[in-house]
């Protein structure tokens, strides 16, 4: 849950960022022109200057874009940084002549003809990126306390085994995420982009939704094990498996069994040459099932749904055989063979 707090605190902390800049496009908008020539933190000033050049400067998988000016009567170059590469950087040449708006001593927007447009630095852009990781981060975050709070009102095991009820919200959490990052990039301004991102819980949560329908599917088809029948071996194979119980057999490490070369034995090794523990022909089948909450948590991470699990009794003891689907019948072929044998 820390890590979802974090995000939502931080979205809340990008939220306010966007709340000041846009208080700042709305006094950029509203300022009048200063008198004269006089320049003023609280009016605006335009003023002539002439294009020197222009520089693509790559950073990463963008480009900046910078125009090189110098304002009339004067021999100082200026480097100003455009948003984007138009209308005005892609048209002006050096030696054509621009209008250059400064206010609160910095150059805000720049006019050639009837074109205009706004700098790097300028209020009217730079409420994209912090709206867009705000919109962006906040249902990230909601999705990640909706899973904290789950995982803690169930078991480890439980929890390890990623259902289907923490999957669907985190996968429409992103969707979302993703649709206003993406709203805040191209949208026209604000209000815009909170309302495409509003529109998008729709879509978004029928995404969450069909990803949920998708993963209760698997976990039914996984549950069902009807269809696996029992095929004893014809050859030697090494299958991977793991076998647990209070037995002498059951060896951290030990995750293969070697099927179809005498007893069925459990071995670490790939190969199954090596280190290897018969399994005794007192070991009788008793069922056959999908995986569970309650079983070792490192066969999920192991076989995932893919797990096939055969309970099995050896006098007393219980013991569980993890095994693939697809390799199931085999095993559980050998392993009756070798009860009945």
């Amino acid at each position: 849950m820390g890590l979802g707090l974090l995000l939502v605190l931080v979205a809340g902390v990008l939220f306010v960022v966007v709340s000041d800049v846009l208080s700042d496009q709305r006094a950029y908008v509203a300022a009048p022109a200063c008198p004269g020539v006089t320049r003023g933190d609280s009016c605006t000033t335009t003023v002539p200057a002439t294009v020197v050049g222009r520089e693509d400067v790559p950073s990463g998988k963008s480009v900046h874009h910078w125009l090189r000016l110098t304002e009339r009567g004067s021999h100082t170059v200026q480097r100003v940084r455009m948003a984007g590469s138009g209308p005005v950087y892609g048209a002006v040449r050096a030696g054509d002549e621009v209008q250059v708006t400064y206010w609160r001593g910095e150059i805000h927007t720049v006019r050639f003809g009837a074109a205009a447009q706004v700098s790097w630095s300028s209020p009217a852009n730079a409420w994209r990126f912090p709206m867009g990781f705000a919109l962006m981060l906040l249902p990230w975050g909601l999705s990640m306390l909706w899973a904290g709070w789950w995982f803690r009102r169930r078991s480890a095991a439980a929890a390890s085994m990623a259902p289907w009820q923490v999957s669907t919200w985190f996968m429409g959490g992103v969707t979302l995420g993703c649709v206003g990052l993406v709203a805040s990039m191209t949208a026209g301004g604000a209000r815009d982009a909170a309302l495409v991102t509003a529109v998008g819980m729709v879509p978004s949560a029928t995404v969450g939704g069909l990803f949920g329908w998708w993963l209760l599917r698997r976990e039914k088809r996984a549950a069902d094990t009807s269809g696996i029948l029992p095929v004893p071996p014809t050859e030697r194979r090494c299958v991977d498996a793991a076998v647990h119980g209070d037995v002498s057999y059951s060896v951290d490490g030990f995750d293969h069994l070697v099927v179809g070369d005498g007893p069925v034995s459990a071995t670490p090794d790939p190969a199954g040459r090596v280190a290897r523990r018969a399994l005794p022909e007192t070991l009788t089948v008793q069922r056959l099932r999908s995986l569970r909450p309650q079983d070792p948590a490192g066969w999920y991470r192991a076989f995932g749904h893919d797990c096939v699990v055969i309970e099995c009794r050896d006098g007393d003891h219980t013991v569980l055989i993890a095994t693939r689907r697809r390799q199931a019948p085999v095993v559980l072929g050998a392993l009756l063979a070798a009860s009945t044998g």
